[in-house]
């Protein structure tokens, strides 16, 4: 009535096997709990690792082609955004930082005037033209202001007698 005692070999078998039960549960629990964390069983243990997915060893090198590929990709798609930006946002307007850029509004002004205005404005100018020639200043009126100006401003900015616009 005795309980049958195992072999030396049934036992080591055995404690093995618990063992490897042991070890499959730790590591099950450690696998389904990653919150736990890990912890170090000795407090003056000199167990370091290093995350290989946190830092890299060493920053990537590029090589000279790469960054000014890089670079050119970045100004394209830089200018790509503005470009954009200037479609979708019609209201914020132009920047001018080049005090010597003009240009004439075609909207504000005709280019052309109007029939009646053309005649009222030669009679006008031929009466100035006759007044001035009494007086024997060399003048040239202009058609929208009454202010003459002189031949040689008009011949400092290329703005003669031939002059297809008719506002000079």
């Amino acid at each position: 009535s005795a309980p049958q005692q195992q072999s030396a070999d049934e036992a080591d078998y055995q404690n093995m096997a618990l063992e490897d039960s042991s070890t499959l549960k730790k590591l099950a629990i450690d696998f389904f709990h990653p919150e736990i964390g890990v912890a170090i069983s000795s407090p003056k243990s000199t167990a370091t690792g290093r995350c290989y997915f946190k830092r890299p060893s060493a920053p990537k090198q590029k090589s000279a082609e790469e960054a000014e590929y890089h670079h050119l990709v970045l100004t394209d798609a830089d200018a790509l955004k503005r470009l954009a930006v200037d479609y979708l946002h019609p209201e914020i307007g132009v920047d001018n930082t080049d005090p010597t850029a003009t240009a004439r509004c075609y909207f504000d002004r005709p280019s052309e005037l109007i029939q009646g205005k053309i005649a009222s404005s030669a009679t006008r100018a031929v009466a100035k033209m006759a007044a001035a020639t009494q007086t024997g200043v060399k003048t040239l009126p202009t058609v929208d202001s009454g202010i003459p100006v002189s031949l040689s401003s008009v011949q400092l900015f290329g703005l003669d007698k031939n002059s297809s616009d008719p506002t000079f």
